[in-house]
């Protein structure tokens, strides 16, 4: 019966700060947290996928600023080697909040991008398969489509739902033959 006595107190102590209800077990009153855990549905996803879509094809801070978590990263090692000269060292993320809205409106992607498949979500986080293809950035140069994958991690704060986290990797050769860049390909062995 001590433990019940203890369990209880321990519950009451941690539900008094989330909001509670209070449930009777074996004649012994125990307060439990009445705020479910916020889990994403589809309709959820899709609004962030939708802002997602945005802010890298046309972003507007009225619209996009508001879906970023304050903690928010972008983590991308396809995204790091375009970086000059040689990129930052691997496993760091490549934007904050703040670098990645600087970004936007110093050197925005304007991707033409495009959701070809809606992955797996679970609580937290979604994934994706895109596209994006390019007109071609010089005269006579085909244009290649990049495709990428992106995880995206989300966290609800203050009644909605914010973009937390963005693990994204794409063709980035192709990507910066898109935008006008050279690549050098090695020779293959003979």
């Amino acid at each position: 019966m001590r433990f019940f006595t203890t369990l209880a107190l321990a519950a009451s102590a941690t539900a008094a700060a989330v909001g509670s209800t209070t449930i009777t077990r074996n004649g012994v009153e125990v307060r439990v947290a009445s705020e479910p855990k916020k889990c994403l549905c589809k309709s959820d996803v899709d609004e962030l996928i939708d802002a997602y879509k945005g802010m890298i094809t046309f972003w507007d801070d009225a619209k996009h600023t508001k879906y970023l978590a304050d903690d928010f990263y972008d983590w991308s090692e396809s995204i790091n080697s375009l970086i000059p000269p040689a990129g930052l060292p691997l496993g760091f993320p490549i934007f904050n909040k703040t670098t990645f809205i600087d970004h936007q409106h110093t050197q925005p992607d304007h991707l033409p991008f495009q959701v070809d498949k809606l992955g797996p979500w679970n609580c937290d986080s979604a994934s994706l398969v895109w596209s994006a293809t390019f007109a071609a950035p010089i005269p006579g140069l085909s244009p290649g489509k990049v495709r990428g994958v992106t995880i995206l991690t989300a966290a609800h704060n203050a009644g909605q739902w914010q973009i937390k986290g963005l693990d994204v990797e794409f063709n980035n050769v192709q990507y910066l033959l898109n935008i006008g860049g050279s690549v050098t390909r090695p020779t293959p062995p003979s």
